[in-house]
């Protein structure tokens, strides 16, 4: 503490001028660089001076070591004129023995002897010394005997040391270190220290909220200290709003005091510093040595000094920014000589590629390239695509391909830039890719690198090229049987005959053979290794795709999203388990997956894994009827991946955002998506069925019967012949049937609606729901409330609130026809809240209900008396909305999270505001503002 340091300067006044012992005093003060030393030092002179003492002082300086009594001629300057004449001349010669002087020197050292008893006859001497360790060995000798010697009391002694090192630390450690040498040993400023300094900057209590974090970026040097505290006040110059330091920040002023610290601890010191900012820390002094060629033992001293002097702490720089300063302060020709002695170091000693990358690509490899030096890169690129550093990932590749003469090394390279690159732009490497493709079909890529091209080349349309690939890996395959690489074309197989079916050249690679009954859990044998999550998840997606929602597929799906942890490698994995959800119509668990992987996929800057989950999210809003979720994630999936970038996949958001605009009435921006240019090859895969059918959809929407009729059937051709027609892909047969009901065709859409529902089932599904309102409007009149009546039974259950409104609206109509206008009233208001719910504002407008249509306003249209809606509460007008639909007061109890005691009471105030006196007067004005529960 600071006032530990004025203790210790009258604790030197003490020893130096009133001690009444007999002989010449010495103290010895001693602390790391920047400690304070010299300070300490110049207050004792300034007290000497003050009682009259002789002060004789000198600097002892590295560079002066060399030069013999350099020293002592600072001290002779101090003297008398008349004493000038001893000191030594430019042609003394000295003894080089560290260990003690020879008898050739013996006579300078009586008369430096007579002249410190002269001078001390008539008044009290002080010989102060700053940085004593640096001093000439001659000096020291001369110094040694003349303390010794002299009976004097009248002579002190004060010299500031730092670490012994050099020829002259014998001689000085002989000097220092005798019985009667007072040590004063100043230790760098503790936490309380530096709050004691800081209460006088800012303040008691802003000193103890920031004390702490100004010791640990200092260490409690004072040097350091004063430059961050100047940084702070700097700061505050330039923003008047604040009045005392805050966090420290470290500036220029704090850099050039570390600076300081690291060269006043000499050369070799330097050096040191240096290459622990190089390596990063201090962990491992035999590799620190090596790289900067000094010896061990002098790097543990510096070390030692440096932590001691608060730059380091457990071997680490206590701030960022004296690492970046050691960093700028070497020359570049020094430096990319020490970043690359430090990577060929630590790849021979197996540290972490992406260590030895960081001092590769920190400076230009020099001609001829080492051996090593690529394979070190493209090590460091897998590790860096494995942490999600991409950047870094594409850096260490590039310079590998600089650096690489081989043509092999350099086509694995540029496969495995398109792998690092692929999750976050695609676009960027198509160029890559389509450069790979030859190689990868000669069989002059490594198999997983062609595996990984083989995906690319399928997802930009590239079949052929895709086929060619596909055949060398069987080829090799066959050739190692019982490999991984069974399981990786088995997966690929199954990926083409759920997503890319339609093409004869990839027919040879699709599964043979493969069970296509209810889910098979496919339990492994004692001797057989468990099915990966790939296979399941892959296999899931296509049960589903070819029987509709299976139970044990689900269950599958949702088994392998708990286990697998989403990564370049499980992409794959990870979208199949996805869809099986999507497709079988959890509509909860795969927005809730889906969310989940947006969020994570944002948070790393996966721009295609974002598009490509968005779509997702997109394709489970519209099943579920969400047309406005719809939209707003499918255009999102076209905003972080443009339509090039999708390649021939770009049907899944296109299609979603044609099939919701459709429904919600915006004809003009379904057509002008219709109008944008898609790849020919996008109509031979899965997503372009769905592209298909929102077009087929658009056209029916417009008018335009036989054009959508055509695609509604090609859909459906196409569906039959890829193994895709179930209820969980795409109900194709209803969009038929309604064309053909528009066109006069009643058998004909009858048969294909009960087509549709003897594919689905007697489970109760989204796609059973609308079926039964297909074939309802086939029906005579009298029997449509019925099937009106299951189908909406069905979709409450299952999910889908467009489907339900549709089929609401169909009830009320059909209820009005036979003459039940209450009945007809209660399904269209239900109708009416479910289409403005969910966004279908074209069936809103034609359920004729007014834009503005509060109870109030619609009252009034109608000629009810308005007075007493005016005086129902929020809760009032809640529960009477409700029951005024027909719910029955356990319902709204449930619905509102009350009591049947609070719905009754709420019932009878809101019968007396607006005198009526049963439940069946409630008027059918009355909002329904509550939130309807499937």
């Amino acid at each position: 503490m600071l006032v530990e340091r004025d203790q210790e300067i009258d604790r030197l006044n003490r020893l130096l001028f009133e001690d009444a012992r007999e002989g010449s005093r010495l103290a010895v003060i001693s602390g790391a660089v920047t400690s304070g030393k010299t300070a300490l030092l110049h207050a004792v002179t300034d007290t000497a001076g003050a009682r009259g003492v002789r002060v004789l002082p000198a600097v002892a300086s590295a560079s002066e070591q060399k030069f013999p009594y350099a020293v002592l001629d600072q001290l002779f300057q101090g003297m008398p004129a008349r004493l000038r004449q001893a000191r030594p001349g430019p042609g003394l010669e000295a003894s080089p023995n560290p260990y003690g002087p020879d008898q050739a020197d013996l006579p300078f050292l009586q008369e430096f002897h007579r002249t410190l008893e002269e001078l001390t006859e008539d008044a009290p001497l002080l010989i102060a010394i700053d940085d004593v360790q640096f001093a000439d060995l001659p000096s020291l000798r001369c110094l040694a005997y003349g303390i010794r010697r002299c009976r004097s009391g009248a002579l002190s002694v004060v010299v500031s040391r730092g670490s012994l090192t050099g020829p002259a630390a014998p001689a000085l450690d002989e000097l220092l270190h005798e019985p009667k040498v007072c040590h004063v040993r100043l230790a760098p400023l503790t936490v309380a220290g530096v709050t004691t300094l800081l209460t006088g900057e800012s303040g008691a209590e802003e000193a103890e909220h920031h004390a702490a974090a100004f010791h640990d970026m200092t260490g409690g040097n004072l040097l350091l200290l004063r430059g961050l505290l100047d940084d702070q006040f700097s700061h505050l110059a330039r923003s008047p709003r604040h009045t005392a330091p805050g966090s420290p920040v470290a500036g220029e002023l704090f850099r050039q005091a570390a600076l300081s610290c690291v060269y006043r601890g000499g050369p070799a010191h330097r050096r040191v510093a240096h290459g622990i900012a190089l390596l990063g820390d201090a962990l491992s002094v035999p590799l620190l040595s090596r790289v900067i060629e000094v010896e061990e033992r002098r790097v543990r001293r510096s070390v030692a000094a440096l932590t001691e002097v608060g730059i380091l702490h457990d071997g680490n720089f206590r701030s960022d920014a004296v690492r970046t300063a050691l960093l700028e302060d070497l020359e570049m020709e020094e430096l990319g000589p020490l970043h690359h002695r430090a990577a060929r170091l630590l790849y021979e000693e197996g540290a972490d590629p992406i260590d030895v990358a960081r001092h590769l690509l920190s400076h230009e490899v020099s001609e001829p390239v080492e051996e090593w030096i690529p394979q070190a890169l493209r090590d460091a690129a897998e590790h860096a695509i494995a942490a999600d550093r991409r950047e870094l990932a594409m850096n260490c590749l590039q310079m590998a391909d600089r650096c690489s003469t081989d043509e092999h090394e350099a086509l694995i390279l540029q496969a495995t830039m398109v792998k690092a690159m692929w999750p976050f732009n695609p676009l960027s490497q198509m160029r890559r890719l389509q450069a790979l493709a030859g190689p990868a079909g000669s069989g002059q890529l490594p198999t997983r690198h062609t595996l990984d091209v083989i995906i690319g080349l399928l997802g930009f349309g590239r079949m052929d090229e895709a086929a060619a690939a596909l055949g060398q890996v069987s080829r090799t395959a066959a050739e190692n049987p019982g490999t991984q690489l069974d399981t990786a074309l088995r997966s690929i197989g199954l990926a083409l005959s759920t997503t890319y079916p339609d093409h004869p050249e990839l027919r040879p690679f699709r599964p043979q053979g493969e069970p296509l009954g209810p889910w098979d859990e496919h339990a492994p044998s004692p001797d057989q290794a468990p099915e990966s999550p790939q296979l399941i998840a892959l296999r899931a997606l296509r049960t589903v795709l070819n029987r509709g929602a299976d139970e044990g597929a689900v269950r599958a799906a949702e088994r392998v999203l708990e286990t697998v942890q989403l990564c370049d490698r499980t992409m794959l994995t990870v979208h199949a388990a996805l869809q099986t959800l999507v497709y079988a119509d959890r509509h909860a668990t795969a927005a809730a997956w889906c969310d989940r992987l947006i969020e994570a996929t944002a948070e790393r800057g996966a721009k295609a894994l974002l598009a490509y989950f968005c779509a997702l999210r997109a394709q489970t809003a519209l099943r579920a009827g969400r047309l406005r979720d719809t939209i707003q994630y499918a255009e999102r999936a076209l905003e972080e991946l443009p339509a090039r970038g999708w390649g021939v996949t770009v049907g899944m958001p296109l299609g979603m955002l044609i099939n919701a605009h459709t429904a919600m009435g915006n004809h003009d921006a379904a057509a002008e998506l219709l109008a944008r240019p898609v790849p020919e090859e996008m109509y031979r895969n899965r997503f372009g069925l769905h592209y298909l059918y929102a077009r087929a959809r658009h056209q029916l929407a417009t008018g335009r019967q036989h054009a959508a009729l055509t695609d509604f059937r090609a859909c459906g051709e196409k569906m039959a012949a890829w193994g895709l027609d179930s209820p969980a892909t795409l109900a194709w047969r209803l969009g038929a049937a309604e064309t053909w009901l528009t066109l006069g065709g009643q058998e004909r859409a009858a048969r294909l609606a009960e087509e549709q529902l003897e594919l689905t089932g007697e489970v109760p599904s989204r796609t059973r729901g609308a079926a039964l309102r297909v074939l309802a409007a086939t029906r005579p009149l009298a029997e449509r409330p019925a099937l009106l009546e299951e189908a909406v039974a069905a979709l409450r259950s299952s999910g889908g609130c467009y489907e339900m409104a549709r089929a609401l609206a169909d009830l009320a109509e059909a209820h009005k026809q036979l003459g039940d206008l209450d009945s007809g009233r209660l399904m269209t208001r239900r109708a009416l809240w479910l289409a403005d719910n969910c966004g279908a504002e074209e069936l809103s407008r034609s359920l004729q209900r007014t834009p503005g249509r509060s109870a109030l306003s619609e009252a009034a249209r109608t000629g009810e008396d308005t007075t007493a809606f005016s005086e129902l509460s929020d809760a009032e007008s809640r529960v009477a909305a409700l029951a005024a639909s027909g719910y029955t007061n356990r319902e709204i109890a449930a619905k509102l999270y009350i009591t049947i005691s609070t719905v009754e009471q709420h019932l009878t105030r809101v019968y007396r505001k607006i005198n009526i006196s049963q439940r069946r007067d409630l008027p059918s004005s009355l909002e329904f503002d509550v939130a309807y529960t499937a």
